[in-house]
């Protein structure tokens, strides 16, 4: 059996330059980084006094002054180049706080190592001060690995990607059709990183206009732009220093954008609108897509260098209709989560109803799972969901049409480019929505509000779908 202090000598060896010294100052232990950086034996130095052997180092300072003597230089020759170490001197007191030795430890092998953790706390206490002025202490990610309900093996095998995404600070790239959940994952792979206590930013890349967009991102100076914030704002890296940014569809990221996010993340600095200093940002990208960014790329609507710069740590997460042992924990974590919010006890699904949700496509993925039983719950009454309460909403009459969806952006084998298919795509989404919102106004009796509920979208976009379909 190897004895405790076996392992304890190897670990010393390989824990930076380590020594120790007894109250006079006199060598006791030195290990064999210390013989490698000094170029002297340990049988040499052993016994003899720190002032003939290491005359330049804060040993006797330690030892007189009973203070710790921290961020000393001790220069040195390692692997036949110069070397400088950053060094500590501890006193060591016994139980009466009388000096018995000095403990000598490198804190940092190089200054290339202690250059790079300044760099670090340099950008938490930016962090820190920005979180201080603006009030904000917690890093936004809501979800974590156990909020991901799926036993199916392809989410087990995502579950453990996550992990190694979060072990590293590489970009991740989050693939998947519309609703299988990617920010999710990406909330959870931010949780588990070394990052979580530091901000988590959401930008979703299709929402923000092209013109403002690089504002949005890299923030402005005052007086750059009629509008703009007196003092200047902050953007979007800033705000994620030391944290982790989220780019939801990324797919629609403008071309005139990409070279400058590019740029951002090479250089790991970012320089505002209208200013001319260059800020230094440490920021984690995991960017989701709901279309193949290696298609976009062929196409030349995706630039390729940015891919690659994206694509280091890459998960795919597969349809609900792939993974269909799924639907039933997710209805049943849906029907908790609703049940919670409205006072119900909804407690079962019925036999038919489950075989019928098993059955479906799903071509709206996890999301149309999630809204189809939030409607089958506000149409019911009882603590037992019928498949009447999921037909009476299904994609036969109206509601979601599979071909529309998948016309849209989900089935990525099945994309096109031609301008005519595109048309009559778009044609047929707006037919569905007037569809569905008709027949949830007629299912809700006029109620607005229900009917939104139902269609889960908020009041105000639906006075605004009725406004554009001229729907009374």
């Amino acid at each position: 059996m190897i004895s405790a202090e076996k392992i304890l000598l190897s670990a010393l060896d390989q824990s930076g330059i380590v020594a120790l010294t007894d109250r006079n100052g006199r060598y006791l232990y030195v290990n064999k980084k210390w013989e490698e950086a000094t170029g002297l034996p340990g049988s040499y130095a052993v016994g003899r006094s720190a002032e003939e052997v290491t005359p330049d180092t804060g040993i006797m300072t330690a030892l007189r002054t009973g203070r710790v003597i921290s961020g000393e230089l001790f220069p040195h020759v390692r692997g036949g180049k110069n070397n400088v170490s950053v060094m500590k001197y501890r006193p060591v007191f016994d139980s009466s706080g009388n000096t018995e030795g000095c403990l000598i430890t490198s804190v940092f092998d190089s200054i290339g190592e202690a250059r790079n953790v300044s760099g670090k706390i340099s950008a938490f206490l930016r962090a820190e001060k920005r979180q201080t002025n603006t009030g904000r202490n917690s890093s936004g990610a809501k979800y974590r690995v156990d909020d991901i309900i799926g036993e199916s093996r392809s989410m087990r095998e995502i579950k453990e990607q996550i992990y190694l995404a979060g072990a590293s600070s590489a970009s991740c790239l989050i693939e998947g059709e519309t609703g299988t959940g990617k920010e999710l994952i990406a909330h959870a792979i931010h949780n588990v990183s070394s990052r979580r206590a530091f901000p988590f930013v959401r930008v979703n890349c299709s929402a923000i206009p092209e013109n403002l967009m690089e504002s949005e991102f890299f923030g402005y100076e005052e007086g750059s732009f009629t509008g703009s914030v007196k003092g200047g704002k902050a953007g979007k890296f800033e705000s994620a220093d030391l944290g982790s940014m989220f780019l939801d569809e990324i797919n629609a990221m403008s071309l005139s954008v990409q070279p400058k996010l590019l740029r951002a993340l090479q250089e790991k600095e970012i320089e505002r609108v209208g200013g001319t200093e260059s800020i230094p940002v440490d920021v984690r990208i995991i960017s989701a897509s709901n279309m193949p960014l290696d298609y976009l790329v062929e196409k030349g609507r995706f630039r390729r260098d940015l891919f690659y710069r994206l694509n280091i740590i890459t998960i795919r997460i597969p349809p609900l209709r792939d993974r269909r042992e799924d639907i039933l924990p997710l209805a049943e974590s849906f029907i908790r989560k609703y049940n919670a919010e409205s006072g119900r006890e909804v407690k079962e699904i019925s036999d038919d109803a489950l075989s019928y949700l098993t059955d479906y496509d799903w071509p709206g993925n996890v999301r149309e799972l999630q809204n189809m039983i939030e409607r089958a719950m506000a149409c019911s009454q009882g603590e037992r969901l019928e498949i009447g309460h999921f037909r009476s909403f299904s994609p036969e009459h109206g509601i979601f049409g599979e071909k529309i969806y998948r016309g849209i952006d989900s089935s990525f084998p099945d994309l096109h480019e031609e301008k005519n298919e595109i048309r009559s795509l778009s044609e047929q989404k707006e037919e569905s929505e007037k569809e569905a919102i008709r027949y949830a106004l007629k299912a809700c009796g006029g109620n607005k509000s229900r009917a939104a509920r139902m269609l889960n979208i908020s009041r105000t976009l639906l006075y605004k779908k009725l406004e554009k379909y001229g729907i009374t």
